[in-house]
Parts: C-alpha cells; structure tokens; sequence
C-alpha cells in the first residue's frame, strides 16, 4: 500500500513539472549567447527586430508608421524541433563604396525559424522598413544565438532542420538573408551588404 502511494506521489509530481515547463510558456531571452557572453551586455542586435541598430541612411528611410504584429501562432511554433543536428556556419560582413569589406567583429546574430510570425518582420520591417511593436517573449524559445569572431566568422551548432533568417549586424547596419538547413546538414553562407 505504501509502494502505491508513493508511486502515486512520484507521478502526480511529474505530471506538474511536466506541465509547468510546456513550450508555451513565455520566457525571457537567454541570460547568455552561445559566446557565453551576457545577454545584457549585447546591445548590437535588438532581436525583437533591429531597429535600433540600423544606420543613419536607413533611419532615414524608416517609415514612421508603427505596424503591429499579428498574435503569435503558437500552434505554427510547437511543431518547430528545438533542437536538431545540423550547423550554420559563415562571416558577416558589409562592403563599402570602395568594395572593401567591413567585417562584423564580435557582432551578435541570431537564427530565426521562418514562420508567418518571422515572415512578417522580414517583409514588413528588414526590406519595407517599418518600425514593429515589440516581439513576443515566446519567440526567444525557438532562436539560436551567436557572436562572430574578430574576422566575422561566425557558427551555430544543434540547428533543426528547416528555414531559416540569419541576422546581424556590422556598422550600424543590419543584415539578414534566409537560408535552409537539411537534416545533418552544413551550411555554409555569406552574410554580406553593400553600403555606400
């Protein structure tokens, strides 16, 4: 009888524990990067989506209106792997108007799913050039974070394969290309702009 009831014990426990770390949750970003670097000290890259990081040329071009995101799909990110075996690998840099390349030292990135959620910060905000309302906190879950190196190279390890965004930063200036990862895979990008 006492075996029963603290078998019984045992699993209500993990019935809770279980419960109370659903991936729905929200949570606050990671307290490190990959780099093992503070993420309170990271203030290149504003991960929710970069405006703050963008160059004077840009600013100019930033439109003024604030466009709201569309509630998060929760659904849509639950059935995103959180972590896989596949490597992102690259530099990041900017070219300026003497084709010299600027390389993204020590500059934090970060790998996006591609989803309708991230789609939107894509169109809407990285090419159009609208400002957004704030991220949801959830979306922190399912982002690899980096620092590149004092030459721009860069990695992420343990990525799941699907699509995804590669964001940074060098000068001020905000980059970000999309790019798929296999099952295992390496990929191998450039992540690169023309500024003048």
């Amino acid at each position: 009888m006492i075996a029963k009831k603290s078998l019984y014990l045992v699993a209500i426990s993990l019935l809770v524990i279980t419960t109370s770390c659903s991936r729905n949750d929200r949570v606050e970003p990671p307290k490190k990067d990959n780099s093992g670097k503070k993420w309170a000290d990271m203030t290149n890259v504003d991960v929710s989506d970069t405006d703050k990081n963008i160059s004077s040329k840009e600013s100019s071009n930033l439109r003024k209106e604030i466009i709201p995101r569309p509630p998060f799909p929760a659904t849509e990110y639950n059935r995103l792997a959180l972590k896989g075996n596949g490597t992102v690998m690259g530099v990041i840099y900017v070219k300026d108007a003497n084709g010299e390349k600027v390389y993204g030292q020590n500059t934090r990135l970060y790998l996006n799913p591609v989803t309708s959620y991230s789609r939107q910060w894509y169109d809407d905000s990285y090419v159009k050039g609208y400002q957004l309302t704030k991220a949801d906190s959830r979306l922190y879950n399912y982002m690899k974070f980096t620092t590149s190196d004092g030459n721009g190279n860069f990695a992420f390890y343990g990525v799941p394969s699907g699509s995804y965004y590669v964001i940074g930063s060098v000068v001020k200036v905000r980059i970000a290309d999309k790019i798929y990862v296999g099952d295992g895979g390496i990929v191998k990008t450039k992540l690169s702009r023309n500024i003048e």
